[in-house]
């Protein structure tokens, strides 16, 4: 594999820039030494959650939400926020995270996450 090879397409989210290789082992890793995560792109993309994951407390509540909602802004218009925005109150327990799952309409179920 000549060193060309090892540069990979993208940016590092901590602002580094374009800064980013394919390491030994096949981990995504910036090259930039004062960096503060270099390994943050490996871990986002080891991350297997493809779901939302909620956690509701007194104040409100938390989305984490996939991936897959940054292509094409879809986070900007995310159903599950406006859903739970409408609501009169938690559909379950305070404080633990749950997530969250819906098909073809049907109405959002919730299950515990770990």
């Amino acid at each position: 594999m000549k060193p060309d090879d090892r540069e990979v397409q993208g940016f590092c989210p901590y602002g580094c820039g374009r800064t980013l290789f394919l390491a030994d082992g096949g981990c995504v890793t910036c090259s930039y030494l004062h960096c503060p995560n270099r390994a943050a792109v490996a871990d986002i993309l080891a991350d297997r959650e493809t779901e939302h994951i909620v956690t509701f407390s007194a104040a409100g509540f938390t989305i984490r939400h996939p991936l897959r909602e940054r292509l094409g802004d879809a986070l900007m218009d995310c159903a599950l926020h406006e859903y739970c925005e409408g609501l009169d109150g938690p559909p379950v327990a305070l404080g633990r995270r749950y997530r969250a799952t819906r098909s073809n309409g049907r109405p959002w179920r919730w299950e515990l996450a770990p």
